[in-house]
Formats: structure tokens, C-alpha cells, sequence
């Protein structure tokens, strides 16, 4: 049910083990700041014992995606003038990518939070910059190394490549236009960061504590995250 009492929507996307106490965490933390948006949990996945299909189907990719969209474009329509942030973690960062470049020409998002994002570097980000009205932040961690280093290099990204995440390791430039690298904000970990639970490793950024006081803070009233 769509409120007619907030000023935006913003959807949480779980990574591959689908709904978990991590993202559970993530909406809990946006309450806590008091945000005055709704906040809903999309679940894209089959749920964890089909993590790996979770992880490398196409079909539910494309699927996911499209649904996620047409409930967006639908918002959009009723309410053209709020706000609407995607925060995906892991495998869910890669859906929000997916979701954006599916959206059609004219409708955008006003940010996506990539927390720890299990998408591969050589992922073409233009489609989706193109459909984000203020950035993209990258939240990544070489701490991160089991999840976005060892494990993706042995089964892959959400996008079919072997080798480490923009989650780790952040993401590639080359082919962006100033303006669209404007929007790709990273944040790399920050050893502040502890004192919010976040410990660099891939779940730390799910911490209660970490969205209430670092991710809420962003999204209510652009407070950049000290470099």
C-alpha cells in the first residue's frame, strides 16, 4: 500500500540469501533516523537455498527487474514529485543497476546506495547514471575480500564475471562522461566506521547503527560521508 503521508519511497533490495536479518537491519536502521519516507523491502530472489541460482539467472535478473521498474514508473506517476532512493546490498546492488537501466526514457530515481555490490567492474554503469537525478554511491571495502574476492572469482558476479566486485574494489571511469562521473560518488571504508558496527567486512554495512547514523544522514539532507 502506497502512503499518501511521506515525502519519497525507498526500496531496500537484499543480496542473493533474499529476506535475512541483514536487510531486516537496513529498514530497521532507516526507522530508526526517522526518515520521512516508506520504506519497503523488494525480495528479487527464490529465497537462500537457491542462492546460486539467485546469483547467476538471467531470467529472474531480467524478471526482477522489469517488475521492480513498472513499480517505480507507477510511483512515479502518481507522486512526480517525490523522492525515490534504491539502496541494494551485494547481489541486490547489482538488481538496482538492472532495475534502473530498465526503466524507460524520462522516468529516474533520485539516488542508489550500492552497499557492497556484488557487480563487476567491466559493468557498463551509463544506462543507469542516465536514470538517477542526484548519484550513485559505491560503498566498497577491501575488507570485503572473502564474499567480493575469493567468492566471486570462483562463481562470479551478479553479472556473469569472474574476478572481484565494485564492493571491493570499486568501479572503472574510463568510458564515463564527466557528467555522468559526477554521479558515481565512491566511498570507500573508512576505519571511523567501527564505530558503527561496520567492521569492512561484507555485511558491516547492514549495521543498524551504520545506516541510522552514516546512510540516513546522506539520503535526509546530503551530508557527504568524510572522505
Amino acid at each position: 500500500m502506497i502512503s499518501t503521508e511521506h515525502e519519497g519511497l525507498i526500496i531496500v533490495l537484499p543480496g542473493i540469501e533474499g529476506a535475512s536479518f541483514f536487510n531486516r537491519s537496513i529498514v530497521r536502521g532507516l526507522h530508526d533516523a526517522g526518515l520521512p519516507f516508506q520504506v519497503e523491502c523488494f525480495d528479487w530472489t527464490k529465497g537462500f537455498p537457491l542462492f546460486l541460482y539467485n546469483l547467476r539467472s538471467r531470467r529472474l535478473h531480467t524478471l526482477k527487474a522489469q517488475m521492480l521498474a513498472e513499480k517505480i514508473q507507477e510511483y512515479r506517476e502518481q507522486f512526480p514529485e517525490r523522492k525515490i532512493y534504491l539502496i541494494g546490498h551485494s547481489g541486490g546492488g547489482a538488481l538496482a543497476m538492472e532495475t534502473l537501466a530498465e526503466l524507460p526514457d524520462g522516468v529516474q530515481v533520485t539516488g542508489v546506495m550500492l552497499l557492497r555490490a556484488a557487480l563487476s567492474p567491466w559493468f557498463d554503469l551509463r544506462p543507469g547514471l542516465k536514470r538517477v537525478e542526484r548519484a550513485i554511491w559505491n560503498l566498497s571495502s577491501w575488507g570485503d575480500f572473502f564474499f567480493l574476492g575469493i567468492c566471486t572469482c570462483v562463481v562470479g558476479t551478479v553479472d556473469g564475471r569472474l574476478g572481484p566486485g565494485i564492493g571491493m574494489v570499486g568501479c572503472r571511469r574510463h568510458r564515463l562522461t564527466p557528467e555522468e562521473s559526477d554521479k558515481l560518488i565512491e566511498f570507500p571504508y573508512q576505519l571511523s566506521f567501527w564505530r558503527y558496527r561496520d567492521f569492512g567486512g561484507h555485511f558491516g554495512c547492514t549495521s543498524r547503527l551504520f545506516v541510522r547514523e552514516v546512510l540516513a544522514k546522506l539520503l535526509a539532507d546530503g551530508t557527504e560521508l568524510s572522505q
